[in-house]
């Protein structure tokens, strides 16, 4: 065990901009890739990946001091504080079955794939960790492993299955041919947006409506333009946020490169990966009568769509105004704003990348996460402190926006049986 212990400790330094790369060359390797081709392409895809990563950490530094400021001039106050994502790591990582998560969910995806349950590989196994946070909390409920240890298995079974139910749409919108995202986050709102895709091909006009990036270009010329929209929508947000008009064009500019090079590095990502996914589906596809098989990343892919960019910025202000008015609701989101992308990474192919059904299902979407936020609040709060983390000072209670939804389903299902969260 403490052999074990080392080596997945040494995985966690490494980091996914590493892992992935390193995964992508072995899956290359077993399935008949040519070691030095495996190799350039798997290096080739990490440093898209890196791109990525580096993005996304602008993004955030960005769009964290702006909501920051936008709340703070909107002199709002409510009793449970947003600390962001990172809640989510002491507690998974608190368990000791955690040294083991990346063999159980390699184990798992195994498994899954032997009952034909799922066509997904799942080759993003940084992110197997959202699974042992059901794990933990579901434990943390019940006090019982075994517990914990099924919920591990409905989560990643879960998203495992929908990946492949999703994988369609990101071929055909996302243009991402055999690739599905297999994470808790996108499988639960690719889930809830099944029935608005109904909806909203049922009510008139907004059935019709083309509100595509490439449209909106179309009707109103360069203002249209995906980069200029971000140019835009960073500058008013800025100007809400209190700032001066030059550091508002600053952040505005930001907020237009990011929309600019983040497409940028999915072409190196999927460069890199599409002759490794494509002899890994054509192995897979020969040897099992034709079926065909997913590469599994991460939505973050989705995340940096041009669409999902620009949804994930007009939904700061609604989140914020939700948090105002929607019932029930005790929890005021801030460290997880620069994340709202995550939100519709998956929808937006649902939806054809159209903007407008983008912003009416993520009201929606973060309307059900602010209230999962709220009633989960108490239980993250005593397994934060468990886990030897501190909560800021004066805050009876800590949560997150981005609490993983298919961790509060089981949790909460567990809940049923030992008098609530």
């Amino acid at each position: 065990m403490n052999e074990i212990n080392v080596f997945f400790k040494l995985i966690d330094e490494l980091g996914p901009t590493v892992i992935l790369p390193v995964a992508l060359f072995f899956v290359g390797v077993a399935f008949r890739v040519k070691p030095g081709t495996a190799f350039v392409n798997a290096l080739r895809a990490g440093i898209g990946f890196f791109g990525l990563n580096v993005m996304i950490g602008v993004g955030i530094s960005t769009i964290g001091p702006l909501t920051s400021a936008i709340v703070a001039r909107a002199g709002l106050a409510l009793p449970i504080a947003d600390v962001g994502v990172g809640i989510h790591f002491p507690i998974a990582f608190s368990l000791p079955a955690a040294a083991l998560m990346i063999p159980l969910g390699i184990l798992l995806n195994i498994v899954v794939l032997s009952l034909k349950l799922t066509k997904t590989v799942n080759i993003d196994v940084w992110n197997i960790w959202p699974w042992m946070f059901s794990w933990a909390c579901v434990q943390g409920v019940t006090g019982s492993a075994i517990y914990g240890l099924l919920a591990f298995v409905f989560t990643g079974v879960v998203s495992l299955v929908l990946g492949d139910l999703q994988a369609p749409y990101i071929e055909k919108y996302y243009n991402m041919p055999g690739v599905s995202f297999p994470h808790p986050f996108s499988s639960f709102f690719g889930l809830i947006a099944w029935p608005f895709m109904w909806l909203f091909d049922r009510i008139p006009g907004l059935k019709d409506w083309e509100v595509d990036i490439e449209s909106i270009q179309k009707k109103i010329g360069p203002f249209g333009n995906s980069t200029v929209l971000s140019l835009i929508i960073g500058f008013l947000l800025s100007l809400m946020a209190g700032y001066n008009v030059i550091k508002a064009l600053q952040t505005g500019v930001i907020v237009a490169a990011i929309q600019l090079l983040m497409p940028e590095m999915i072409k190196n990502l999927m460069a890199g990966l599409f002759p490794i996914s494509e002899a890994a589906r054509k192995f897979l596809t020969q040897k099992y009568s034709g079926d065909e098989y997913y590469i599994g990343l991460d939505c973050a892919v989705g995340v940096t769509q041009p669409s999902a960019i620009v949804v994930g910025i007009l939904l700061i202000p609604i989140t914020l105004v939700l948090a105002v008015v929607l019932p029930g609701n005790e929890f005021l989101p801030l460290a997880d704003l620069a994340f709202l992308g995550f939100w519709v990474a998956l929808p937006m192919a649902m939806f054809k990348n159209n903007i407008l059904k983008g912003v009416l299902f993520g009201t929606v979407a973060i309307a059900i996460s602010l209230w999962m936020a709220t009633s989960i609040a108490p239980l993250l709060t005593r397994l934060t402190i468990n886990a030897g983390s501190t909560i800021p000072e004066g805050v009876d209670y800590v949560s997150a926006l981005t609490v993983y939804p298919w961790a509060w389903v089981t949790t909460w299902f567990s809940s049923l049986f030992n008098g609530g969260f």
